[in-house]
């Protein structure tokens, strides 16, 4: 590695924009493609809990990446708006519900943890209670109804899932804030009922359905699909006894619609790996119906599961209580470090940084199979892979920076890097900063945000050590300058890559 290439690549690193504008360079002009990515989707009268917070952070790196490759791509939020669960609470609620000004002086979060608790009471009279049971299962096909025939106004279940929905919507968007999180779309499965029941219908018309106990099943093929076996053969319900609709048969008609409004390549879902037999007897459904062509474009960005974790039976991690303890360890940590010597007036905003970066690298540390408990445990330890070495090596390099700012304007026109200064460590470190590019690349093939985060922790490492024999202050112009280059460019790539991750650079720490 010559001094002169050494420079070139560090002053292409430093530009705003740096490693992923290389890879944007690289497929400028290839074949794009159009890509929806549907991910975060949760169901509305729920805490927003740390299992969709996965969905919701592979999915946007996922969007993130695709957007560097260069495709199109379409962001949607799919809305858990419909189903059973919303009888249950509309069927229960009359014995829950608080007096309307006590309701009414509720946050949006102290209101949806009335309707989880509501939920969760509902769901266990529903296995006890056959009465209720029965309440719930006609509450729910009237609603299918009132949804149908488009009539909201006169329905009081219907009043109160639009109100549940509104609320839900603002509770959402509060946490999709504050970790900026974005969306192109935001559609909602019950806008694809009535469709359901028409595509339910020309399966049936069409003779690939078959009666069992008064459900509408389709069979599907072996060894693809549900755990549901008729006579040997796996099938899947397309239509209750008592004639609503279900997930699936929604779903088909969703799929339908977005072909039909986006005309997209792939559709990718981003959603936990339990879900793989939902998706083969979607597609299943899909060729029965002449469209094996968009069977074929669906994808199932699958994720192993947060353990422990049951709505139904109220165990829930909510992501803003994670949040708010997250930040109580970053701003313990902070005042009683050594290393640390902060404006107390930024303390609130660092602390802020640190609970969101933790979370997001918590999660995208990891392969997207892997199952896990939730933890802060070593999350703010010194000289870790974590989150915090991350910041902490931004922070340490943006200071270097900072410090020698009257060196700047010669870092532009730097064209040589001393040869002495070029020794095992710092060619390493550039290797793992040519080899980022491959890193990105990897890592929007095979949907693993990881691949990037251990090359950024490594990167963040060999950085440390380059630092501690490179010294820029009182140093001539001459080695000051190279040096402060390629400090510059290394910390100019962490920023890049901790935006492309989903977390915001911290400067002074």
């Amino acid at each position: 590695m010559s001094g002169e290439v050494c420079v070139q690549a560090l002053q292409r690193l430093r530009q705003t924009g740096s490693f992923t504008r290389l890879v944007e360079n690289k497929y400028k002009g290839g074949p794009s493609k159009r890509i929806v990515v549907d991910f975060s989707s949760p169901n509305i009268a729920k805490q927003f809990h740390i299992g969709n917070l996965r969905s919701t952070l592979i999915g946007r790196y996922v969007d993130q990446v695709n957007r560097v490759m260069g495709n199109q791509v379409t962001s949607v939020n799919y809305l858990g708006d419909w189903g059973t669960q919303f009888a249950m609470i509309a069927a229960f609620w009359p014995q829950m519900k608080p007096s309307d000004q006590y309701w009414n002086s509720l946050s949006e979060v102290e209101k949806i943890k009335q309707l989880t608790d509501c939920y969760v009471v509902a769901n266990k009279n529903m296995k006890l209670d056959e009465e209720f049971r029965a309440k719930v299962y006609e509450t729910f096909v009237s609603m299918e109804k009132a949804v149908t025939e488009g009539n909201y106004e006169n329905d009081e279940n219907m009043k109160l899932w639009s109100q549940i929905r509104q609320i839900s919507k603002e509770h959402l968007t509060g946490f999709y804030n504050t970790f900026d999180v974005k969306f192109d779309e935001w559609l909602c499965e019950s806008s694809q009922v009535r469709k359901a029941h028409q595509y339910a219908q020309e399966l049936i018309d069409k003779g690939f359905t078959e009666d069992l106990d008064g459900r509408t099943i389709i069979r599907l093929k072996d060894g693809e699909t549900e755990k549901k076996k008729l006579d040997g053969v796996n099938y899947a319900i397309l239509r209750k006894s008592d004639m609503s609709s279900l997930y699936l048969t929604r779903e088909i008609a969703a799929i339908l619609h977005r072909d039909a409004t986006f005309q997209a390549d792939r559709y990718l879902y981003v959603v936990d790996r339990a879900q793989r037999p939902h998706f083969n007897a979607l597609k299943v459904v899909l060729e029965k119906l002449g469209r094996s062509d968009l069977a074929k474009k669906i994808e199932h960005v699958q994720y192993g599961r947060v353990r422990g974790l049951s709505t139904r039976n109220g165990r829930t991690e909510a992501v803003g209580e994670i949040v708010e303890r997250g930040r109580e360890l970053a701003l313990q940590f902070m005042k009683s470090s050594k290393t640390f010597c902060m404006d107390p007036s930024v303390e609130e905003d660092i602390a802020d940084v640190l609970s969101i970066s933790t979370i997001v690298f918590n999660e995208l540390k990891r392969a997207r199979n892997s199952e896990y408990e939730f933890s802060f445990q070593n999350a703010f330890a010194l000289n870790q892979n974590n989150a915090l070495a991350l910041q902490m090596k931004h922070s340490r390099l943006s200071s270097i920076e900072d410090k020698n700012q009257h060196l700047l304007p010669l870092v532009d026109s730097c064209t040589k890097f001393p040869v002495d200064d070029t020794n095992d460590d710092v060619k390493r470190l550039m290797r793992l900063l040519k080899d980022l590019e491959e890193s990105v690349e990897l890592s929007a093939q095979k949907f693993e945000a990881c691949q990037l985060t251990v090359q950024l922790i490594h990167v963040a490492a060999a950085a440390g050590s380059v630092q501690k024999q490179l010294r820029v202050k009182d140093q001539r112009d001459e080695i000051a300058v190279p040096r402060l280059l390629l400090f510059s460019a290394v910390r100019n790539v962490l920023a890049e890559g901790l935006k492309l991750l989903g977390m915001t650079p911290a400067r002074s720490m």
